[in-house]
């Protein structure tokens, strides 16, 4: 594809086509993109397939691995008969070249940890590396894209400085409808429709309850996909659904834990005596 061309859609993920033309639009005007959501919606995933299915190099930061301002550029390391050398990061390799940065989780970090990667988001688009004794350029064909994770359920996350929050436009995933999800499955793993079916049915139950406070977690799209996986290697539904849905909920309470809870609900989709 050219620079610059959109992409109609992203093959194997869904996203709304308006969505998805205003993340593109904005990326290819300049502005840095923050993807905010719900766990399991796709948010770092998108950037992955988006990036391999334009033909772009990218490289994935891991913010809960920087426990530094300077683990940004790279690290110090011994080698034998040279001594103590510092070996730059992937990150400063990637930014001189065309390509996207994925900044995952960037709520992962402590705040004063972003502060070396200021001046590379803003107009500047550039930073000096003490270690290297120089100027590190962005490449103009450079992109970022971060992601955060939000809802009541993320303990290790932190606030975003405004300032550093400013330098992104935010855009926010939701989970697919269900007849998306059924296709994502059946795409993924070959099981029949009703199955595919119930699952997204199943899917879009608990995460209705979440956001109805009924439910102190939401998964997204991996136990969805998880008991697809399960399904197609010849495991029975009700192994697929206790596994993948049931077990990640607590069976503290009794008959008024959350974990009961599920059970009702999934009950309610794809029949009652199917958990029991």
């Amino acid at each position: 594809m050219n620079w610059g061309e959109n992409l109609l859609d992203v093959p194997g993920f869904y996203i709304e086509e308006q969505t998805l033309r205003v993340i593109q639009d904005y990326m290819f005007s300049g502005f840095h993109i923050l993807l905010s959501g719900n766990p399991g919606c796709g948010k770092t995933e998108f950037g992955q397939v988006w990036a391999k299915a334009y033909g772009l190099p990218y490289h994935k930061v891991n913010s809960g691995a920087i426990r530094s301002p300077r683990d940004w550029f790279g690290r110090w390391e011994f080698r034998e008969g040279k001594g103590t050398i510092f070996v730059p990061s992937k990150f400063i390799e990637m930014i001189e070249q065309p390509g996207l940065i994925i900044i995952d989780e960037i709520n992962r970090t402590t705040p004063d940890n972003h502060n070396p990667i200021m001046n590379i988001l803003d107009g500047n688009r550039e930073v000096y590396v003490e270690e290297l004794n120089r100027m590190v350029h962005v490449h103009e064909k450079t992109l970022f894209l971060a992601t955060r994770n939000i809802g009541r359920q993320h303990t290790g996350t932190f606030h975003l400085d405004h300032a550093l929050e400013d330098r992104f436009q935010e855009i926010r995933l939701l989970l697919p409808p269900e007849s998306a999800i059924i296709d994502l499955l059946q795409k993924r793993y070959p099981i029949n429709t009703e199955d595919a079916r119930q699952i997204a049915a199943i899917t879009r139950k608990l995460n209705d309850m979440y956001e109805e406070e009924l439910l102190s977690k939401t998964m997204g799209l991996r136990p969805a996909l998880a008991a697809a996986a399960l399904l197609a290697r010849g495991n029975t539904l009700k192994t697929a659904l206790t596994y993948s849905f049931v077990n990640r909920y607590s069976h503290e309470g009794g008959t008024d834990s959350e974990q009961t809870s599920v059970i009702q609900a999934i009950q309610g989709v794809v029949g009652y005596r199917v958990l029991t």
